[in-house]
């Protein structure tokens, strides 16, 4: 009984938290603050480029593609064919919500102990967190790449005006 309700918690409360992150006001993130700026040991993403990010980002679900075509337009649109800055500033907010909602469910994964006690529940806890660090590797890892993107288009634009 405590695995079943181990995992119903944690279904909801991804439910909950996803819900959530999808109607979390976007002008509240300072994508340049604490959580969301860049470490110093990142060295601006390219810590990730030595895990090979590139390589496996694209082959991990995706909550915006995986979901898209239930929930319509939740999600903005990921793919840009060229870059602007509304578009990249809506991708760099989208990276902390989807950073945040994955490190808020790690931490009621680890909740989840207080219901499933033992090796089972600890086992849960461990696959429920390594599910989730690798969508914020990701946004970790894409997030400077936007802002680089961003800073060009600004750039350009300013050039051309």
């Amino acid at each position: 009984m405590q695995a079943l309700n181990c995992l119903v918690y944690l279904a909801v409360m991804g439910i909950i938290v996803f819900l959530l992150g999808r109607f979390f006001p976007r002008k509240w993130i300072l994508e340049d603050c604490f959580p969301f700026n860049d470490f110093t040991f990142e060295k601006k993403g390219s810590i990730y480029e030595k895990i090979k990010v590139r390589k496996w980002k694209n082959k991990w679900p995706d909550a915006s593609k995986t979901f898209n075509c239930v929930l319509g337009k939740l999600y903005p649109k990921k793919q840009i064919d060229k870059m602007d800055l509304s578009k990249s500033a809506v991708l760099i907010k989208e990276s902390c919500v989807a950073e945040a909602t994955h490190a808020i469910v790690i931490f009621f994964g680890l909740l989840s102990l207080r219901i499933w006690r033992g090796l089972g529940g600890v086992v849960v806890c461990v696959l429920w967190t390594a599910w989730n660090v690798p969508p914020i590797i990701i946004q970790r890892y894409n997030r400077p790449r936007l802002k680089r993107a961003q800073l060009l288009t600004a750039k350009k634009t300013t050039v051309q005006s």
